[in-house]
Parts: structure tokens; C-alpha cells; sequence
């Protein structure tokens, strides 16, 4: 029986296990006692740390993508590794440049939907993918409406019902991939060509990931969400949940190879990004601006999946490099937003002039957001269309530069505002504490001088 137990190597389950009981701890402290903010965020912090060392330790001893656990429900291969390191790096940064909640109970839920999305990014089969999907889905449809606004309710409630309809969907395509296949291990490779049925299947499952991406036309949750809560949540939103999504749909391409399925992906992607370009450009609020830039980043990132089609060789390095500075950047933007009150563009009128630093720190993050060379985001950009062009899907890379251009203008927009315009509005601006000022040097340094953690 002991031979048994240890053939689970459950230490591969310690990273999300530890953060599973910190939350229940935190849990127990905002429930009988009175702690100060900084306990709750240095706990937090601590074990996302504690996670990490583990997560290292795991692939020390037992390499990457050769060990199993769980019956082979959990895996360390390289989609987990770069997976978990991004979610808890990004959520790292997130604790220490959130100013806005007090509550010992927000911690808790934050460290349960951490966790969640470590059980998602490490397993490849359908049912644990379900539970952690949704375990950190509920957790952060609370974390949204923990505001307690009106628009901070209204926006979970849109965004549960709507990924509610998604999660059906995808149970009915896996009750269909197990009837066809009899199994529900996404690293079985299929020996069947184009069957229907899986590929029905495949586009099912695929609604459930439009939705937590904010593909279009899966996207109207989004822009109310960004828009009611705080400015540094939706930055987490638009990063940590959607590499969890992007894990999962890089094993769903694995699995639903040779049954025609890349034709229906390139076709959503090119329809997302160029919607989300093009409806970008009559927003006046800053932060629906960017919720749309983040459904064009998300669409890139999808085109950038296509590849594995056809090859696992030289794909998931950009997909990855581009996704961290594509969330550098905007982590930058957002910790800059959260100290408005109000998020019009003319709320950036004459920053400069008041903030030069900050001024002047936007203006980078958003040009690295927009792909202007030298900055960051460019060279992500430079070797996802590199890729695409090698595998033969140019077309892919011509619809990105177009979406890249419609963008464009929106980007100006507030770059114009923020720099340029020089009459005074009632922008509401505050100085950052050192932590907050430290991630913002951070994020602008990566931004700027992002080329240097790339090889080309």
C-alpha cells in the first residue's frame, strides 16, 4: 500500500496544496480576529513565494514532463511550469501594488482562485480542469463584486451568467470526447481524422475558453468589469486568468490535432482582433479602452497557438515571451490608472506637466503596448509574426499588423492627452508609496529595455 501511495507523487500537488491552506488559515484570521491589511498581504505574498520554491523543487527532482501524479491526472511538463511560474510571478507583483482592499476575506478568496489555477495549468484531464476552472471562477466573480458598487454587482453577475452558459458547453463536450475516445486525458493523441464528432466537441469546449479570454464576440462582460472595478484587479483579470486559459487551450490543440480544428480557430481569432480594433477606437474612458487592447492582445496570442497545429518546434517560446511583456506593460498602465478617480482621457490632460515621471512612465508602457520599436511588447510581437510567417500562416501575421494599426490610434490617444495637451483638468492624482513605485520601475524598465530578456 505504501508502494502505491508514493507512485501518486503527491509532492507534485504541494504548490496549490500549501496555497489552499494559507487561504483556509487567512480565512480563520478575518473571521476571530482583527489583523492589519499588511499581515493579510505579507502572508499572501510569502506563500506565493513558498509556491514558487516548490513548483522549482518538483522539476529539480523530478525533471520536466516525466513524472505523472495522480493517476496521471497532474502533470510537470513545460506547459505547467511556465504556466504556474507566470500566475504566481504576475500575482505576486498584483499584491504588492493593490492599495484598495482591507478585508481579511478578500486574501483568502484570492489565495483559493491561486490555487485553482495552479490545479488548472498542471493537469490535463477534463474533469480537474473543470474544478479548477470554476473554483477560481467563482472566487473571482466575488473579488469583483467585493466592491460593493452597483457596477461592480451588475458586472459579476453579467459575467457569471455568460460563462455559465460557457461551462455547459463545455461538459457536453466532454461527455462527447469520452463517448468517442474513452477517455478524458487531453494527452492522448487521436488516431481519427476530421470526425464530427470531436470536432463539434472541440467547439464546444472552445466557447467556454472564448469566454474567459474575451474573445469576440465572447468579449461583453469584459469592458463593464474593467470599467466597475478597481483599476489594478482588472490588470490581474486581463493577465493571471487567461495564461491559466491559454495552458489549456495549448493542450486542446494538442489533442484535437489533424480533425480540421485550426480553421475554425483562425477565423475567430482575425474576427476578435479586428472587432476589438475597431470598437477601441470610440471609447472615452480609458479603461474600456484597455479592455478592448486586452481582447487584441488576447486574439494575438490565440493566432499565435495556431502553429502547434501543425508543430510543437519554436512556438510556445514566443507564445510565452509575449504574453509576460505584453503583462509587464500593462500592469505598468493600470497601476497608473488606479490613482484616478476618473478614467476619461481628459483626465489625463497636462499629466505632464504635474506628474512628469508618471507622465512619462505611461507614455512607455503604452508604446511597448502598441508594438512601437525599440520598447518590449515590439519584440513579443516581432517573433509571434516571425513564427506565423515560418509556419505558413502569413495571413494570420497581415491581419495582426492591420489590428496593430487600428489600435494605434487608440494608444495615441492617451498618449496625446497625457503629454501634449496643456490645459488643466480635475485629474486626481496621488503619489505611489515606494512599493508601488517599485513595481512601476519595473514594469516601465521591462517595457523599455525588454529586447534584452529575448533571443530573437
Amino acid at each position: 500500500m505504501l508502494d502505491n501511495i508514493s507512485n501518486l507523487n503527491i509532492s507534485l500537488s504541494y504548490p496549490f496544496l500549501f496555497l489552499i491552506g494559507v487561504a483556509i488559515i487567512l480565512l480563520l484570521c478575518s473571521a476571530f480576529g482583527k489583523f492589519h491589511r499588511t499581515f493579510y498581504v505579507g502572508t499572501s505574498a510569502l506563500s506565493l513565494i513558498v509556491s514558487t520554491f516548490l513548483i522549482l523543487s518538483n522539476v529539480s527532482s523530478f525533471g520536466l514532463g516525466t513524472s505523472k501524479a495522480f493517476l496521471g491526472t497532474l502533470n510537470n511538463d513545460i506547459f505547467s511550469f511556465y504556466g504556474s511560474l507566470i500566475i504566481l510571478c504576475f500575482s505576486f507583483l498584483y499584491l504588492l501594488m493593490q492599495k484598495d482592499e482591507n478585508k481579511g476575506e478578500f486574501y483568502s478568496l484570492f489565495m483559493f482562485m491561486i490555487s485553482s489555477l495552479l490545479l488548472m495549468v498542471s493537469s490535463s484531464n477534463l474533469v480537474l480542469i473543470f474544478i479548477g476552472l470554476e473554483s477560481s471562477s467563482l472566487a473571482l466573480y466575488t473579488l469583483i463584486a467585493m466592491r460593493g458598487t452597483h457596477n461592480a454587482v451588475s458586472s459579476a453577475i453579467k459575467y457569471f451568467t455568460l460563462a455559465a452558459v460557457g461551462s455547459g458547453f463545455f461538459v457536453m463536450a466532454s461527455a462527447l470526447i469520452y463517448m468517442k475516445t474513452g477517455t478524458l486525458d487531453l494527452d492522448t493523441k487521436l488516431a481519427l481524422e476530421k470526425d464530427p464528432i470531436l470536432l463539434t466537441a472541440g467547439v464546444m469546449i472552445f466557447v467556454l475558453c472564448a469566454v474567459k479570454l474575451s474573445l469576440a464576440p465572447f468579449h461583453f462582460w469584459l469592458k463593464d468589469v474593467y470599467f466597475a472595478t478597481y483599476s489594478n484587479l482588472a490588470a490581474f483579470i486581463s493577465v493571471v486568468p487567461k495564461i491559466a486559459m491559454f495552458v489549456v487551450v495549448l493542450r486542446l490543440f494538442g489533442f484535437f490535432d489533424h480533425i480540421g480544428f485550426e480553421n475554425i480557430i483562425s477565423i475567430l481569432a482575425i474576427f476578435s482582433m479586428l472587432v476589438a480594433a475597431i470598437a477601441a477606437l470610440s471609447q472615452k474612458d480609458i479603461k474600456k479602452m484597455f479592455a478592448y487592447s486586452s481582447v487584441v492582445h488576447s486574439s494575438f496570442v490565440l493566432a499565435a497557438c495556431i502553429p502547434l497545429f501543425d508543430t510543437k518546434e519554436g512556438v510556445l517560446n514566443p507564445i510565452f515571451i509575449y504574453w509576460v511583456l505584453f503583462s509587464f506593460s500593462n500592469y505598468g498602465v493600470f497601476l497608473i490608472l488606479s490613482n484616478f478617480r476618473f478614467t476619461s482621457f481628459e483626465n489625463l490632460n497636462a499629466l505632464l506637466v504635474k506628474k512628469p515621471l508618471i507622465a512619462l512612465s505611461l507614455a512607455f508602457c503604452v508604446l511597448s503596448l502598441a508594438g512601437i520599436p525599440p520598447f518590449g511588447a515590439f519584440w513579443g510581437k516581432v517573433i509571434v509574426l516571425k513564427t506565423l510567417i515560418i509556419e505558413d500562416y502569413w495571413y494570420l501575421a497581415v491581419f495582426m499588423a492591420l489590428a496593430s494599426v487600428f489600435m494605434l490610434y487608440s494608444y495615441l490617444k492617451v498618449i496625446i492627452h497625457a503629454l501634449f495637451v496643456k490645459n488643466s483638468s480635475e485629474a486626481f492624482c496621488v503619489q505611489f508609496n515606494f512599493i508601488q513605485g517599485f513595481v512601476l520601475a519595473i514594469c516601465v524598465l521591462i517595457s523599455i529595455f525588454g529586447v534584452i530578456f529575448i533571443k530573437i
